[in-house]
């Protein structure tokens, strides 16, 4: 708990990072924009790992248990990864957003840990999932959605990046690993 990481996404082959910045979407919801980019020094790809909406507030440095409810905090704009039932901009999935203000949110920014068979512990390095607590979906990309001219624009902000949205049920591209940043242990 209390570290700033970065999230690859294990069906790109880990070349994509969970990104924000602070511009939102021009349909759906109008919140903060979320998706995957392939440029792993930048900023906007850092995520604090806290408690969720509700819970008792985690020491720095605590292991995060599978099972356990967290919130994703963009660390740039303090907004919270969050998932609601508007639909995404391109595959028509369910939209996940940046929601809330300085960390605060509601229960739509809650996620549950779920790890490989036999795991206890999130890991650097190791697959997992995140599944929306309210929705019960996972977050998810792919490298088959994608913002390009034709669907974003000549001028798109997020040219290239992928979609992230939450879908009904666990495949590869609902895995992620957390693998850079500033890891908090005891």
């Amino acid at each position: 708990c209390g570290s700033a990481v970065k999230f690859t996404h294990s069906e790109s082959g880990n070349k994509y990072f969970l990104n924000s910045a602070n511009q939102n979407m021009g349909s759906g919801s109008g919140q903060q924009l979320v998706t995957m980019i392939a440029n792993k020094g930048k900023q906007d790809s850092l995520w604090l790992l806290r408690e969720g909406h509700g819970q008792p507030q985690c020491a720095p440095g605590d292991p995060l248990e599978c099972g356990q409810r967290i919130r994703l905090t963009h660390l740039n704009t303090m907004k919270n990864l969050h998932t609601h039932h508007v639909r995404s901009p391109l595959s028509r999935q369910q939209e996940v957003s940046g929601f809330g203000e300085d960390g605060e949110g509601d229960t739509g920014d809650d996620w549950i840990i779920v790890c490989g068979s036999g795991a206890k512990t999130l890991k650097r390095s190791t697959k997992f999932r995140v599944q929306h607590a309210d929705t019960k979906r996972y977050l998810s990309a792919t490298e088959q959605v994608k913002f390009t001219e034709q669907n974003c624009g000549g001028n798109c902000p997020i040219l290239h990046h992928l979609e992230v949205a939450a879908r009904s049920s666990p495949d590869r591209n609902t895995e992620f690993k957390v693998e850079l940043g500033v890891h908090l242990s005891k």
